[in-house]
């Protein structure tokens, strides 16, 4: 989730040779292998050498302005390497060394890198069940929100805490406002107004109608009188075909379940093979071929794949992403009149 995106920014200090050596290994890797097991003992390599040179630059620079920064990479990379070995005592100690080194930041954007990082780490690891995900992750974005309001990132932590809050709505609305309002990136404040898009949809009656890629005329209003399933996915996004194919095997058993997909894939040939691998070559499906710029999807603000919307009954959005906990949110539906 949000791991992809929490890194720490450099200092505004000047460079120097020395801390230059530091920042050049913050390079992105390059894939060379698709064998997992290789491609995390490089990870471990790299951060192995991360820390040494970090721990040699403090060893020989002790008077550079850097000091403090290096530290702060020093404990975030002791807690990676302890998180790759599933070693918690050793990455809770280092997040508690952490914590201590914000009490020692020498200046305000030190202090919330510092933070940004320890959150960063603890969000790898926020709890063994989405409640507990999203309790944590709410309170550590708006903690980091409350104390650095004019920090670029707080936004972007607000927005994926509330992406965790699709089955709490009013949680959800209050951190979309709560971001917006800090918003000054025009792609992050697009993204936060589409999920307010979709939070004003919920409890409506959803209007979509369309012909499918097997030229068949659709219509949500045909499907009143069942649960309807609105599934937006893609070919070309690994999760939503392992999330379709357990999907699938569910709703084969549930009559009164409508299914209706929409593709946000560019590519036709590869949309019907997923579809005749999965199984659901019987399930109506949008496509226009537009990719992430699929008419429906903007229309309804989609940035996530896969999303499952419910409908009830009566054609009322009940659910903005069902994805985790569809089975029982649809029998509920079912029971509903």
């Amino acid at each position: 989730m949000v791991v992809a995106f929490l890194a720490g920014h450099s200092s505004l200090l000047a460079a120097t040779p020395a801390w230059d050596a530091v920042l050049a290994l913050d390079a992105p890797l390059p894939r060379v292998s698709g064998d997992e097991g290789k491609a995390k003992a490089r990870f471990r390599d790299h951060l192995e050498r991360q820390l040494a040179v970090t721990e040699r630059f403090l060893e020989e620079n002790p008077g550079d302005g850097h000091t403090y920064d290096a530290r702060v990479r020093i404990e975030v990379i002791r807690a990676r390497l302890a998180s790759m070995e599933g070693n918690a005592p050793t990455v809770n100690a280092a997040l508690t060394r952490l914590m201590a080194l914000e009490k020692e930041a020498p200046d305000p954007d030190r202090k919330a890198d510092a933070t940004f990082r320890r959150i960063s780490l603890q969000w790898q690891n926020l709890g063994d069940t989405p409640d507990l995900r999203r309790e944590n992750a709410v309170a550590s974005a708006e903690k980091f929100a409350l104390e650095f309001p004019g920090d670029r990132r707080a936004p972007r932590l607000l927005a994926e805490a509330e992406s965790l809050c699709d089955n709490h709505p009013e949680e959800k609305a209050r951190l979309v406002d709560q971001a917006l309002a800090l918003s000054h990136d025009e792609p992050m404040t697009k993204r936060l107004l589409d999920d307010r898009r979709r939070l004003d949809l919920l409890g409506k009656a959803l209007d979509l109608s369309f012909t499918g890629i097997d030229g068949r005329n659709v219509n949500l209003a045909a499907c009143r009188g069942k649960v309807t399933a609105l599934v937006f996915w893609s070919a070309e996004s690994a999760p939503s075909l392992v999330w379709m194919n357990y999907f699938r095997k569910f709703a084969d058993g549930i009559p009164g379940l409508a299914v209706v997909t929409v593709s946000l894939d560019t590519d036709e040939n590869d949309l019907r093979a997923a579809m005749n691998s999965l199984g659901i070559g019987a399930w109506p499906v949008a496509f226009d071929g537009k990719g992430w710029k699929n008419t429906i999807a903007r229309r309804f603000g989609i940035n996530v794949l896969p999303t499952l919307w419910l409908l009830d009954k009566q054609g009322r959005l009940q659910a903005l992403n069902a994805r985790e906990n569809y089975e029982n949110r649809i029998r509920e539906l079912l029971l509903r009149n």
